[in-house]
């Protein structure tokens, strides 16, 4: 009797023991913090640069700036309401020192992030109004060219860490179930044709 389908379900089975161990020892490194900015990435870790978190009120403004350092890649932006409620609203304008317009949003989330393409070096407004009912904290965030942030070239950042290996084990449990499948199909198939052969002996 053919041994390809034991083969591929074994297979699968080490997959997904792998799987279960590397998730096993991220939990438990994690302790105590899963949940927590120990173990998933803060908003905050996911850029290079933040502001001074400010208070903003009621129908008033408040404008964020950054000056970019390059030209010609993307800037990352997001605002954070840190003490965020359901009723909390935002909008947000982004201009330049010339008065250039580069977006317009008006939001209802906690976070959230947008980017454009840096025309040339200068230093970029961020007029965020609260059209909400009561006050909010924010910050704004800052990464030039995300594709070298800091969150994903360190090592060290809790998005490598984690998130990047609970990631693969995702991938290893999918593929894990499907060798096993693939090996249960094999088995009949190679069971059913040697018994039909056997027939004929």
């Amino acid at each position: 009797m053919k041994k390809r389908g034991p083969i591929v379900a074994v297979a699968g089975a080490a997959l997904l023991a792998i799987a279960f161990l590397v998730s096993y020892s991220i939990m438990e490194r994690a302790g105590s913090n899963l949940g927590g900015n120990g173990f998933f990435p803060s908003p905050e870790s996911m850029f290079d640069e933040k502001s001074e978190k400010e208070n903003i009120n009621p129908g008033t403004t408040y404008t964020f700036s950054h000056t970019t350092s390059s030209s010609q890649v993307p800037l990352m932006w997001g605002l954070y309401i840190t003490d965020y409620t359901p009723e909390d609203q935002v909008s947000v304008n982004v201009t330049n020192m010339l008065g250039d317009k580069f977006g317009s949003y008006v939001e209802s989330d906690p976070i959230f992030i947008k980017s454009f393409t840096i025309p040339k070096v200068d230093t970029y407004s961020f007029d965020v109004v609260n059209t909400g009912k009561s006050s909010i904290t924010a910050e704004m965030m800052f990464t030039e060219d995300p594709a070298k942030s800091k969150a994903l070239t360190d090592p060290n950042s809790p998005f490598n860490q984690n998130i990047v290996p609970l990631a693969a084990a995702g991938f290893m449990v999918i593929f894990g179930i499907i060798a096993i499948i693939v090996g249960v199909v094999l088995c009949v198939m190679d069971w059913r044709k040697s018994r039909n052969q056997s027939r004929y002996i």
